[in-house]
């Protein structure tokens, strides 16, 4: 079992996620910058199409999955009880959601409180960063009094929260589940099929199928709606994460009957053929129903197979590069963005706060807003604020502080 990919950290899929994540990073600047291009924009909502950055989430959703095998299935081989690995997955997925949810009211917060929206976004995330720390070293043993004061913190910034759009004492509200939420709950049903299955992966890609059917039948009135959480969305964002599963789950399965690996590429090359071939079969129906478009807003099936298959066709030249040829000297901004996901992505819109409540003492100008008014000097501001969220992750796990679900 040693050559198997779920009792080692495949470095693959650590620069695959380094890569989305910086793309994620920059394209999220970009979209505050003047006349930036439109590859580097969302398609609007009523729009039957996709860009470069409309497959920033979908690709973080495939990888999600691709982790799945390797990090729950080296909990099993490790001895953990299957029930141990379920209240893992259990908690991991409601961090997440929880997380989502607060990130999501921080953008909505606007009615008059004790703190402004950027203040109460900044503190929020530093009480999110102490509940979830896994520090190391002398700080270690800090860890339950860091806990303590980030769960108590997070309960009193939900009594001060505010908003317009709700009313009594608390008034956080999931208006939608926010980009880590909407992981939590595709990540708590893909992981769940895993562990029922295991490394099977024709299982697995049936389960991806009958969660796409679950789109469908949403979509045409064949089942209901549930509150906050559509079934739909639900079902092909877990139907994605769920394919990824498929390419670990394969891998694994392929190394344990003593396949040479470097051949594995291949098959994951037609894997991401077949995965695109099935989204531009699905697209052949787009004028019978928009459920057929290829849509990020509204989650469609043919967006999540192609953006699989794109995803899926990168990770097979990094794995030939990373795994296979044992290049390992990468650029340490990737492989800190790969390993940090969950920190970069709460320490970017801190940053942007923390520019924001800067305002005043520059005549209430954000001067970092500003710099997005010419594309060029915007392009530059966003690869630099790229760098810097990156580098802050970096030198918090010096420290040894970072989050950990």
């Amino acid at each position: 079992m040693s050559a198997g990919p779920s009792s080692r950290r495949l470095l693959s899929v650590d620069l695959l996620r380094g890569l989305d994540v910086l793309l994620m990073l920059f394209v999220n600047e970009m979209a505050g910058v003047t006349d930036t291009p439109a590859f580097l924009r969302h398609v609007a909502p009523d729009v039957d199409g996709m860009t470069l950055t409309d497959l920033v989430f979908p690709a973080f959703l495939f990888i999600t999955g691709m982790s799945i095998p390797l990090a729950l299935g080296a909990r099993l081989l490790a001895g953990n009880a299957r029930s141990r690995v379920v209240r893992h997955v259990a908690v991991r997925s409601a961090s997440l959601i929880v997380i989502g949810v607060l990130m999501v009211n921080a953008e909505q917060g606007s009615a008059p409180g004790w703190l402004s929206p950027d203040a109460w976004n900044v503190l929020m995330t530093l009480a999110v960063l102490l509940v979830w720390q896994a520090p190391t070293g002398r700080l270690r043993r800090w860890r339950p009094l860091l806990m303590a004061l980030g769960a108590a913190s997070l309960i009193v910034l939900a009594l001060l929260y505010r908003s317009t759009q709700a009313a009594g004492i608390i008034q956080l509200r999931p208006q939608w589940w926010g980009i880590l939420g909407l992981i939590g709950w595709s990540y708590l049903v893909a992981a769940l099929v895993y562990l029922a299955v295991g490394n099977r992966p024709l299982v697995l890609g049936i389960a991806s199928i009958f969660l796409y059917g679950l789109f469908f039948a949403e979509a045409f009135g064949l089942i209901g709606r549930l509150p906050y959480l559509r079934v739909s969305t639900l079902g092909s964002h877990a139907a994605l994460v769920a394919s990824g599963t498929v390419v670990t789950a394969w891998l694994t399965a392929y190394r344990d009957r003593g396949g040479g690996p470097g051949r594995f590429g291949w098959y994951a090359i037609g894997y991401s053929a077949l995965l695109i071939a099935a989204g531009w079969l699905v697209h052949q129906f787009r004028d019978v129903h928009a459920a057929f478009w290829i849509s990020k807003v509204h989650a469609t099936p043919a967006w999540c197979l192609i953006s699989g298959g794109i995803t899926c066709a990168a990770w097979a030249i990094l794995y030939q590069l990373a795994d296979i040829k044992r290049w390992r000297q990468w650029p340490r901004t990737i492989t800190t963005a790969g390993q940090m996901a969950l920190l970069a992505y709460l320490i970017a819109p801190l940053l942007l706060s923390l520019f924001e409540m800067t305002a005043p003492l520059t005549g209430g100008v954000n001067l970092y807003a500003a710099l997005g008014d010419h594309l060029i000097v915007g392009s530059i501001r966003s690869v630099l604020f790229t760098w810097l969220v990156v580098w802050i992750c970096g030198r918090m796990r010096t420290i040894g502080f970072e989050p950990r679900l």
